[in-house]
């Protein structure tokens, strides 16, 4: 039976920490603002966005899969098999930066990415490593650890950039305080997780058993992920690290209550609908509830953000960042669908549909590029901007519409 007040203390838990995490990074950015250039956020931005896109493959998705086993034996083996996936993801990842490190570097025309490179893979193997730990956290529901983990990361990460930024003020502090942060919540996770003795063979058969999360998800998710960083990567190369630095903090700012409220939905979301779905065969009534709360939690703050955005950008961030308040009015209504839909879409994954979530990955990507490329050729990035906003923002519409069928499930015998 499907217990409101259980679900939503879960949510709860995880939102506190991700609340104090989120206030800290929000005002920490009105120190860096201050601190470093739209120039150096720029650049920052551009070498998280080929960790976050390299992350993403170095796990092949197993992680989704760890609250789908019954048995919490199946689950540890297979996240025992994709810790050893990831750290021979990185050794190949190290040997591609001594190789071909040069030719990224030429490709965004910024020589000083060559030394940021030889960190991709530790950056890699500290994020897959949290990803896994997470994941696995949710399904033995110890929200409260992950909750604390995101602070320990928020807190550690603002304070390196502030302390780092007033005493070397150089953009170099944002490589540093990222590892220092990422590193302190991994491991902090990673001694949540009693040890367990794991079995090869059966984390093999596992792996097998849910091959449809490298076969289907793994694209999904990397063009996903990469949508997500298209902005970043084409202005990058079209219209500069001024552009990217203004675009950088749009997305910070907006992302702050989608990692709040609905980051932390999705994770208890996910482990509730996946019990519904095992016990009943459909999750539908704990996809309206959800869908219905997160669309009447964003739907005010939306309409306020639309008329104020770029004067409180500059009221907040400094003259020098009133773009990014207007970048921000432009990508509002994407980012309230994004906010009520996204914690959804794992409702794909329970009924074993990731093929349908790859062929919609495929069209955000196609048509959220159309969208930039119409500003590119016209030499503007508003029209980019606006060209992107609205392919993302008519692409969620069809997700609800596909997640919503998939909540139906079946009928069971």
């Amino acid at each position: 039976m499907f217990k409101p007040s259980i679900y939503f203390k879960n949510i709860l838990t995880l939102m506190s920490g991700v609340l104090l995490s989120q206030i800290i990074l929000f005002f920490g950015s009105l120190l860096l603002t201050r601190i470093f250039s739209p120039e150096d956020f720029g650049l920052a931005a551009l070498f998280l966005s080929i960790v976050n896109i390299f992350t993403v493959i170095s796990t092949f998705r197993y992680e989704h899969s760890l609250v789908l086993p019954v048995s919490d034996i199946d689950a540890f083996d297979i996240m025992s098999i994709t810790r050893k996936i990831i750290l021979f993801f990185c050794v190949v990842i190290f040997v591609g930066v001594i190789i071909f490190g040069n030719v990224v570097t030429s490709f965004f025309s910024k020589t000083e990415l060559n030394f940021w490179l030889y960190f991709l893979p530790l950056m890699i193997l500290v994020n897959a490593f949290f990803s896994i730990y997470r994941s696995w956290l949710v399904r033995v529901k110890k929200f409260k650890r992950i909750s604390v983990g995101a602070l320990i990361k928020s807190s550690s990460l603002t304070a390196c950039l502030i302390i780092g930024g007033l005493l070397f003020k150089n953009v170099l502090v944002f490589l540093f305080a990222n590892i220092v942060g990422q590193l302190l919540e991994t491991v902090y996770l990673h001694y949540a997780i009693k040890g367990k003795e794991s079995s090869f063979g059966n984390g093999k058969a596992q792996l097998k058993k849910y091959i449809n999360f490298p076969k289907f998800s793994l694209p999904a998710d990397l063009i996903s992920v990469y949508s997500s960083q298209n902005p970043i990567l084409l202005f990058s190369v079209f219209f500069g690290d001024y552009v990217v630095g203004q675009f950088s903090l749009t997305q910070r700012v907006l992302a702050i209550p989608i990692k709040f409220i609905s980051g932390s939905t999705l994770e208890v979301y996910k482990q509730k609908a996946s019990e519904d779905y095992n016990n009943y065969g459909n999750c539908l009534k704990i996809f309206k509830s959800t869908f219905k709360s997160l669309f009447l939690i964003g739907i005010i703050p939306t309409g306020i953000m639309f008329f104020f955005a770029p004067i409180l950008f500059e009221i907040l961030f400094g003259s020098e960042w009133r773009d990014a308040g207007i970048f921000a009015k432009y990508l509002l209504m994407m980012f309230f669908l994004q906010f009520s839909i996204s914690p959804l879409s794992y409702t794909l994954y329970i009924a074993g549909k990731q093929n349908y979530n790859l062929y919609w990955q495929i069209m955000l990507l196609i048509t959220t590029s159309i969208g930039i490329f119409m500003g590119v050729l016209n030499n503007s990035v508003d029209i980019s901007i606006i060209g992107f906003s609205i392919a993302y923002s008519f692409m969620y519409i069809v997700y609800l519409v596909m997640i919503y069928y998939s909540a139906k499930g079946y009928v069971k015998k």
